[in-house]
């Protein structure tokens, strides 16, 4: 297992000018290492729509690689968007699934039935191009080499241990965060 803040840097570290969608417990720690926060989608008021609004951010910006920073508990509210995503096959889309393996972001009560669901099958089923599945940080930051430069879809699972802190969501209201996005997309073109 590794660290959550450790994930959120080692994503931060090969993002380049990649646009980032996260949400839940991975948005707590990437707003706090993301460097390039004008290209960082915070969806802090609905939480289980990371992999639609990253869907189609990577269909309006097929030239761009946009990353989906999610977690377990909420993917399980939103299955159906694998399929969606897989039918879509945006070639420029990653999407990573933290996976909460003491379950802290949901004050320690297991959801039933999360543990056990495969995500990166249920992917690959779905018509991702590929899976991959992590639970060691140096593993992780070599396989993120060779995952930044895959065409996809392509998901991501990482089995983390999230940050006893805890830290707070970033205090950017989604409006503010949206426009900061939309002007650096536009002023790249």
């Amino acid at each position: 297992m590794i660290p959550s803040h450790e994930v959120a840097r080692a994503i931060n570290y090969h993002r380049n000018d990649a646009v980032v969608v996260s949400t839940s417990s991975a948005l707590r720690d990437w707003h706090r290492v993301s460097d390039r926060r004008e290209l960082d989608v915070d969806l802090s008021d609905c939480m289980d729509r990371a992999p639609a609004v990253g869907l189609g951010l990577s269909l309006a910006q097929p030239g761009r690689r946009i990353l989906v920073l999610d977690c377990d508990a909420t993917l399980r509210t939103d299955l159906s968007s694998l399929a969606t995503i897989g039918e879509a096959a945006p070639a420029n889309l990653v999407h990573f699934v933290l996976e909460d393996a003491d379950h802290t972001s949901t004050d320690g009560v297991p959801i039933p039935g999360l543990d056990n669901i495969d995500f990166e099958g249920m992917a690959r089923s779905a018509g991702y191009a590929s899976a991959h599945r992590f639970d060691d940080l140096e593993e992780l930051l070599i396989g993120l080499e060779r995952i930044m430069r895959e065409t996809g879809p392509t998901l991501v699972t990482v089995k983390v241990l999230p940050n006893p802190e805890q830290p707070d969501f970033p205090t950017r209201p989604m409006a503010e965060g949206w426009a900061q996005v939309r002007s650096a997309l536009t002023s790249d073109t």
